[in-house]
């Protein structure tokens, strides 16, 4: 199956290692900085700075350090005077890495682990502020859309195992979290019957969750839940993941129509799923 993997990883940049110099303070520089350390390790890298509506988005080809706020350069758990000097929150966006069919040789996952190895310059670290979002498209070019058949069955297919894949991660993406809300639980369908819940997407026209309102904009499905990580193979084993949970389902000849709260996908099925992630 042809699919599409970007990675966003959320940090803070926290000192230089083996060097005095201080962090600069101006956004520009320290993006500027984080590409050119990514840059030395042989990955091609530019900071992303968009200034008008209308730019044409990152260049997927290459890692990207937009110029965004998305996470706080202190945590509950760092709280020290000296924990506010020079820190800066960053984020990077991978290339668009082809999966399967559509792969062209790279390895997306030695790729990353070349990105993740700037900490050998400069310590970062992840906090409770920061994410590690995936998202999984039908292939690299804009052309190749899931159909909306696919998207209802990636839907149905989380809301049945959301309680499952919950205990893969850490209360503060379980619960109480604005920005990764339940997609099961959410005040739309939280009261009513799974096969309810089968029943409504079925008859929908457009899906808006976790999150399927990123088809609308990359042409992907993205999946927020996991929690900020620098650790290269933490990213691997749930990347890893995620793709098997599209193309497992996608494979499965079980349709739409066939979705009950009674079968669904079978134990089976799941388990091939869940077995990337324990592997």
């Amino acid at each position: 199956m042809a699919l599409s993997l970007g990675l966003e990883i959320e940090a803070v940049a926290v000192r230089m290692l083996e060097s005095p110099t201080a962090l600069p303070l101006g956004q520009n520089d320290q993006l500027s900085l984080i590409t050119t350390i990514i840059e030395r390790a042989g990955l091609p890298a530019r900071v992303y700075a968009p200034s008008t509506t209308r730019c044409s988005g990152p260049n997927y080809c290459i890692w990207n350090a937009p110029r965004v706020t998305v996470m706080e350069a202190t945590s509950d758990s760092d709280t020290s005077e000296s924990a506010f000097q020079e820190r800066f929150g960053f984020e990077l966006v991978s290339p668009a890495f082809p999966i399967g069919s559509a792969s062209t040789g790279v390895d997306w996952a030695d790729n990353l682990r070349r990105c993740i190895a700037i900490g050998a310059e400069i310590l970062w670290k992840s906090n409770r502020s920061t994410g590690f979002h995936i998202h999984v498209g039908r292939g690299i070019s804009r052309s190749d859309n899931f159909t909306l058949e696919e998207v209802k069955k990636v839907a149905m297919l989380y809301c049945r195992f959301e309680a499952t894949i919950d205990r893969f991660h850490p209360a503060h993406r379980r619960h109480d979290n604005d920005n990764i809300e339940s997609v099961r639980n959410n005040v739309l369908i939280r009261d009513s019957s799974l096969a309810h819940v089968y029943s409504m997407i079925q008859e929908a026209d457009t899906i808006k969750r976790v999150n399927f309102t990123s088809l609308e904009k990359h042409g992907t499905i993205e999946f927020r839940q996991h929690e900020g990580t620098i650790d290269a193979e933490i990213i691997i084993t749930w990347a890893r993941f995620v793709l098997k949970f599209v193309e497992v389902e996608q494979a499965t000849a079980v349709s739409v129509s066939s979705f009950s709260s009674s079968c669904g996908m079978s134990a089976g099925l799941w388990g091939r799923t869940s077995s990337e992630y324990h592997s």
